[in-house]
This record gives C-alpha cells, structure tokens and sequence, in this order.
C-alpha cells in the first residue's frame, strides 16, 4: 500500500477499532439483559444514564466523521470516501467498483446518524430542539449501528485484503476491563452492601430483643 494510502489507511483504521470498542462496552453495559439494567439502576441509575446516553451519542458522532464527504469546503476529510478517492489510480477497475458499492451502502446505512449530528450532536438545529418541526429526527436502534459499522468493516477489510491478504477483526475487540467487569464487580459490590445492611438490621434486632 503506497505511503500516503497507509498513513490515511491506518488512521482509519485505529478510528474504526476505537469506535468499536466503545460501542463494545455500550453493548456489555446496555444491551444485555434487564438484570444487568437492574444492577447499574440499583448502583448509580443518573451516572449510567448519563454514560448510556453519551456512549450513545458519540458513536454516532463517529460514524458521521468516518462517513464525512472527502471534503468540506478547502479543506480535506479523514473519511472513508477521502480513502477510496486515494486509491481511484492504485486498485483494479472491478476493486473499485467494489469500494464505491460499499460506500453507498454505507451512505445508506448512515444517513439517519448523519441526521442526527447535523441537527443535534454538532449543531443544534432550533424546530428541532423546541420540538416544532413537522420533519422530527429518525429513530435510531442499536440494530442500525450494528448494520452501519458491519458495512464499514466490509469497505476497509476489502481494501486491506487486496494490498495485504489480511483483515481486522474490528467486532471482536478484547479487554478485561470493560462494562462487563465494571458490571461485576458492581454485582459484588451491592451484595456487600446488603450484607451489611442486614448485618445491622440483625444486631437492632437483637437489641431490641434484650431491651
């Protein structure tokens, strides 16, 4: 892969592999079972709604700087479409025509997302903000992220497989000290608690009884 490809390449890739990684522990945190909702509710219900929201929303924000026009006014985009733009004259005719077909399905799959960063996230358009507006912000469910970064992974293993006969197992990031072990070690945490809780209650009790 020439010079200035990888360079662009590679910071995209690091983008996409963070992105994922957050939206790992949004999952592991959120999306799991209402047992695990019940555990962050019983723990610290307003840090988790606050975490749950911005988890949330700067994903989106992500996926809408990934999936930026290659440029905006003069000045140039780290974007998916900058990087199939680079490799126009460097990757064979039917590759390309792969790559523009991945990237409108990206374009597709991220134009609610878009919505949202354009009127909500990064600006802040005034109908919809004061709820007057006959055209209200699309409804974005944890299956449209899915699809939208799985068409991503699809654009950027496509391109690593031809120049490096690889790809990145983006969905499969790893780490022992995401939502799951924070879930964890709140489980044991509240158990404490109720331990002492009741150890107390016991020891009012038996007061009470020697009274």
């Amino acid at each position: 892969m020439p010079g200035e490809v990888q360079n662009l390449y590679s910071s995209l890739q690091q983008e996409l592999i963070w992105t994922h990684a957050k939206w790992k522990v949004f999952r592991q945190l959120f999306a799991v079972d209402q047992q695990r909702l019940d555990i962050l509710n019983s723990s610290a219900p307003f840090f988790f709604r606050v975490a749950q929201q911005t988890l949330f929303e700067d994903t989106l924000l992500a996926i809408s700087r990934l999936t930026d026009p290659s440029r905006t006014a003069s000045k140039e985009n780290r974007s998916l479409r900058m990087l199939v733009e680079q490799l126009q004259e460097l990757v064979p005719t039917d590759l390309l025509d792969d790559l523009k077909e991945d990237l409108a399905a990206i374009k597709a799959a991220c134009t609610p997302f878009r919505d949202w960063r354009n009127r909500r996230l990064a600006h802040s358009d005034l109908d919809t903000s004061l709820k007057v507006t006959d055209e209200p912000l699309p409804g974005v469910s944890r299956a449209d992220i899915e699809k939208a970064l799985a068409c991503m992974r699809e654009l950027m293993n496509r391109v690593s497989g031809h120049f490096e006969d690889s790809e990145t197992l983006y969905a499969e990031f790893q780490t022992w000290s995401g939502g799951t072990r924070l879930v964890n070690l709140l489980e044991l945490g509240l158990a404490h608690e109720k331990a002492e809780r009741e150890d107390i209650q016991e020891k009012i009790q038996r007061l009470k009884d020697n009274t």
